[in-house]
């Protein structure tokens, strides 16, 4: 039964519960008005702006193509997993994924179970996840203390981010794997309290830690970021206390983690492997060297995270730079961490490098990879790439300092949770390091893996800004551009996706052997993958996707008909058709290509591999 209690779950009488006001008087509510239950509909009236914002998110199911009969990216690898789970009933992870990928699994089946054994089916299951990691983040940052209409608006600058948003139409593991991370750092921090509930809060926690790991090993770094902020702050005894804490933090993770290696067989899986071998390889100098780029990159990413809540900060500039008595630190803070911003557009932009830097899923041709033979041409040109990582430089500055104000200054109301939360996400931002070292002379990293810093930059930021009454109209205002872009984005590249798949069904239909096909990395992933041929095609004849996965690096498929985005030089055109598009002005066509006698493979080129 819902009783008459705030999404932290602690009865409060609020001051000045407005907009941006000054931090919240909380008091206990008498237990005879904590008791008082109330309806569903009163709870969805107080806290309407998020109901508002997740039933758009609900909406915006139904305008994005969400069924696409096609697999995004990796999430072919993961889709095979459930299908060996629901038709034959074995529960297995591809040896070579990255991600443990099994509550990943265990979630895609039940989805598939119920809807049919469809890349839609499982992408809704996502979507879900999704949604329930929107509504973990609005009652996190109402633990913080953030008033109703600041959470609801980090709670949209989540979930409507374009990169986010379009991570949320796959069932790659980026985004399940984010959600259940806010659900534990929820439960994690409203642990804190010195109440009952506490304990079961924490315990909470911990099964969502658990629940992460089983998506991505980074889940781990959850509960070791908790023991850490509570050995540094003092709150571990060495007493039975202290050891029930410490059990309640690790406990479930630990076990996790000891269960899936067991039931693994095989130590650690081969895509972790490979990330295990590139770090080795790398070195102290290319290791030092990554560590530097992705320390600005993701700067400037957090930045472009907190754009909306930026936006309604900048307008009151007067109070973002009073800075509290005893905060010398944060000035000293702040000004390394613009010096940061500032070396690192300077050095980049002479390099040529403009934001996006590391282009995936968010990039200058739109949203989602371009992992089909072919050319997709950018939406917009270099000066408005200029225009963009100038404000996602602002975007960075401004967050950092908002965040380096309450450094040094007194107890604060949701200052101690803050602290936790902060714990966790810096945390998060190491684990970014392992996956990237792979693609540290490519594209030095993807996008994707910054994900789970996302809900860590707006709860922090509103957290910050709390003392500062934003301009939320204007906060709004970009709030809304971002979900605009990000469902049309989205959108396009799921037809595209669905009208790539539909030509090499069809090619395969008309009698096209599939291991003559390309019909790019998701196609090719799919149908492929663990095939061998008589007669296979030199090693790397082919473009990456076609080796990348496959032992000695020997190409599934001869390329003799490809699926491209333009005409390519030795190839004739078989057939062409047009697909949708509501980005782009000009008709956007696909091409089913038949390689011209004597010329090899396609001259292209080539982006970045997958990385699990």
């Amino acid at each position: 039964m819902l009783t008459d209690r705030d999404m932290a779950g602690t009865p409060r009488t609020i001051t000045g519960e407005h907009s941006n006001s000054q931090p919240r008087e909380e008091t206990r509510w008498p237990r005879a008005a904590a008791a008082r239950p109330v309806g569903i509909v009163t709870v969805a009236r107080a806290h309407w702006p998020v109901v508002a914002v997740l039933a758009l998110y609900a909406l915006s199911a139904f305008v994005v193509p969400t069924m696409t009969p096609a697999a995004v990216a990796d999430d072919w690898i993961y889709a095979r997993s459930v299908e060996a789970l629901v038709h034959r009933g074995e529960f297995q992870v591809l040896p070579i994924s990255a991600p443990t990928a099994v509550f990943q699994v265990a979630w895609g089946a039940l989805f598939a179970s119920l809807f049919g054994m469809t890349f839609g089916a499982l992408r809704l299951s996502t979507v879900v996840l999704v949604l329930v990691g929107g509504w973990a983040l609005y009652g996190l940052c109402r633990e913080l203390a953030v008033d109703r209409a600041s959470s609801a608006l980090a709670v949209a600058a989540y979930l409507f981010n374009p990169l986010s948003f379009v991570l949320g139409f796959s069932f790659m593991t980026d985004a399940p794997f984010t959600a259940l991370l806010v659900v534990a750092t929820y439960g994690y921090t409203r642990g804190l309290r010195d109440e009952p509930s506490g304990a079961r809060a924490t315990l909470a926690g911990s099964v969502a830690a658990a629940l992460a790991f089983l998506v991505r090993p980074h889940g781990a770094l959850v509960p070791l970021a908790v023991v850490g902020y509570l050995l540094v702050t003092g709150r571990f005894r060495l007493n039975r206390a202290g050891a029930l804490l410490f059990f309640r933090v690790v406990a479930v993770p630990v076990v996790a983690a000891v269960l899936f290696y067991l039931w693994s067989g095989r130590g650690v899986p081969s895509g972790q492997e490979s990330f295990l071998r590139s770090i080795e390889a790398a070195g102290w100098q290319g290791g030092t060297l990554l560590v530097q780029r992705m320390t600005f990159i993701g700067a400037m990413y957090l930045g472009f995270f907190a754009l909306p809540i930026v936006a309604g900060a900048v307008v009151r500039g007067r109070s973002l730079v009073r800075f509290g008595p005893g905060t010398s630190l944060g000035w000293l803070l702040f000004a390394a961490w613009e010096a940061l911003i500032v070396a690192g557009v300077t050095i980049f932009s002479g390099d040529g490098h403009l934001m996006p830097y590391i282009p995936q899923f968010v990039a200058p041709w739109g949203l989602g990879p371009t992992d089909l033979a072919g050319i997709f041409p950018p939406l917009v040109d270099r000066r408005v790439l200029k225009i963009v990582t100038g404000i996602c430089a602002v975007g960075a500055l401004v967050l950092g300092l908002a965040l380096c104000r309450g450094v040094g200054a007194g107890a604060s109301s949701g200052r101690r949770g803050a602290g936790l939360v902060a714990a966790i996400g810096l945390g998060q931002a190491a684990g970014v390091l392992p996956p990237s070292f792979p693609f540290r002379d490519w594209t030095v990293s993807l996008d994707r893996y910054l994900l789970p810093l996302l809900p860590f930059a707006v709860c922090l930021g509103v957290w910050a800004l709390r003392d500062v009454r934003l301009a939320l109209p204007v906060a709004w205002l970009v709030a809304a551009a971002f979900a605009v872009f990000s469902v049309a984005g989205t959108r396009d590249f799921l037809v595209f996706q669905g009208a790539t798949w539909d030509m090499a069904r069809e090619a395969t239909a008309r009698g096209v052997p599939l291991p003559e096909l390309d019909g790019g990395y998701a196609w090719d992933g799919y149908h492929l993958w663990g095939t061998t041929q008589a007669d296979p095609p030199a090693p790397r004849d082919g473009p990456w996707w076609t080796w990348w996965w496959t032992p000695g690096n020997v190409p599934v498929t001869d390329s003799t008909y490809v699926v491209s985005t333009v005409p390519l030089r030795g190839f004739d055109v078989v057939h062409d058709q047009e697909y949708s598009s509501w980005l782009r002005a000009k008709p956007t066509r696909l091409y089913l290509l038949h390689r011209q006698q004597g010329s090899g493979p396609p001259s292209q080129p080539l982006p970045a591999p997958p990385g699990g």
